[in-house]
């Protein structure tokens, strides 16, 4: 890498500046941020991106869960402009064989702001046409993934732009990452398998391709409202090639839960007829009186009655049990409400703190990877919802695959602090990416 002389002369910005300021981080990994010239705490440090702006830019990186040690961020030019204006032409001109020598090397470039994407693609149009659409540029004889994206100032009061630097932090996160590993899959059913009564579109495909390849699976759903048995009717009458074997439930694992954690306790089930038969003939005793537990599932056919009898039982001393703590269940065509308000309602009135089991809670995570014979390190769960899939999969420290066929959107995903390891529109694009990495070429998708 080629650094200017501490004396440099080139051009017209050595006459103003206090010291040349040089990159800084990681040049070994090939991410290379580029931003204007320096400001001026960068012009008094040395360092580039160390004002207000690289506050910015360091809480970006941070929520994505990487730093300045995995990127290397530099300047199209190396000392300070006057009155921080956009760097000349000429003084561009005099610092590109220092830029372009600290370019030589890099894998993914990514421009901040305008003079920097002007000097390194010549482009001078609007932004806003050209944010987060990544190009190739040629970079030393070499073809260079280049990524133009607002400054971090320009994200100060402009909320649009916090998002659009939000998702290129997020893009870079999945190039800073090892290659995913998919030795074993969990898979949400509601908005990521199907949606309500029909299958997404390439969902079948994906399972039979799970078959060919011999990669273990377990479909997982919060869904409570329902024994195992329906969903894997459903999934059978849907065209799946799935058991009842296959199917992890938030009910089965709560079952798991009072087994290992409260044998012997009394249960007043807040549930479907088949959910507490699908409890009692797990060996739960269930009872309408003077229970030590209420469980609450997500139960469709839930009266009055049954509310005012769990409050009671649980302002008598009785423990809450959840199954789950989702908010909404996708219909075919919209969403029913869900567990979540019930859950809430309980807390407030009978002053006590809910035991959620199913997702984002881990342990339907282990207990999945356990029936697999695959260690949560290997695994990959896919869903739609970054509150629960997700989260989940970060609380566990394994992979994740955010699917948009369901409730999250990208527009969603650029506001959030839970982070996928990869993103996807659907199931049906997961198959290249297990055969791209067999081939050590995967790499999440833009």
């Amino acid at each position: 890498m080629i650094r200017p002389d501490p004396d440099c002369r080139l051009c017209g910005l050595c006459n103003g500046r206090t010291q040349v300021v040089y990159p800084d981080g990681n040049p070994g990994k090939g991410i290379v941020f580029v931003g204007e010239g320096p400001g001026e705490k960068e012009d008094i440090q040395g360092r580039p991106f160390v004002g207000k702006s690289g506050g910015i830019l360091e809480e970006m990186m941070h929520r994505h869960g990487f730093s300045r040690d995995d990127v290397m961020i530099t300047n199209t030019v190396k000392c300070r402009p006057p009155d921080n204006r956009d760097p000349f032409p000429d003084e561009m001109a005099a610092c590109r064989p220092f830029l372009e020598s600290e370019l030589a090397e890099a894998r993914l470039v990514v421009g901040l702001g305008k003079s920097a994407i002007r000097d390194i693609m010549g482009y001078v149009g609007p932004m806003a046409d050209i944010v987060n659409v990544p190009v190739t540029i040629e970079v030393a004889g070499r073809e260079v993934v280049f990524i133009p994206t607002y400054h971090p100032t320009a994200t100060i009061y402009n909320k649009k732009s916090r998002s659009e630097l939000n998702e290129t932090m997020r893009v870079v996160s999945q190039w800073i990452r090892p290659p995913m590993r998919f030795g074993g899959f969990m898979l949400d059913m509601d908005g990521t398998i199907y949606k309500g009564g029909a299958p997404i579109p390439g969902a079948r495909e994906f399972i039979s391709f799970l078959r060919e390849q011999r990669i273990p699976f377990v479909f997982l759903t919060n869904n409570s409202s329902h024994a195992r048995s329906f969903y894997s009717e459903k999934l059978g009458r849907l065209g799946f090639d799935a058991s009842v074997d296959d199917i992890l439930t938030s009910t089965t694992a709560t079952i798991r839960f009072l087994i290992s954690e409260r044998f012997g306790k009394r249960v007043y089930a807040v549930a479907t007829p088949d959910v507490a038969a699908e409890m009692e003939n797990a060996g739960i005793e269930l009872t309408d009186e003077d229970p030590d537990i209420v469980v609450l599932t997500f139960d469709t056919t839930i009266t009055y009655e049954k509310i005012n009898k769990a409050y009671r039982f649980l302002k008598g001393g009785a423990e809450l049990i959840a199954t789950h703590p989702d908010d909404l269940c996708p219909t075919e065509d919209s969403y029913d409400i869900d567990i979540g308000p019930f859950i809430r309602m309980f807390e407030q009135m009978c002053q006590t703190q809910a035991v959620v089991i199913g997702k984002p809670n881990r342990l339907m995570l282990e207990m999945a990877a356990r029936e697999m014979g695959v260690p949560p390190s290997e695994t990959v769960m896919v869903g739609d919802r970054l509150y629960t899939d997700i989260a989940m999969a970060a609380r566990a420290g394994t992979q994740s695959i955010l699917v948009l066929s369901g409730e999250t959107d990208r527009a969603m995903l650029r506001e959030s602090d839970t982070v996928p390891t990869a993103v996807a529109d659907s199931v049906a694009d997961i198959p290249s990416m297990v055969l791209g990495a067999r081939r050590g070429r995967f790499r999440s998708p833009l």
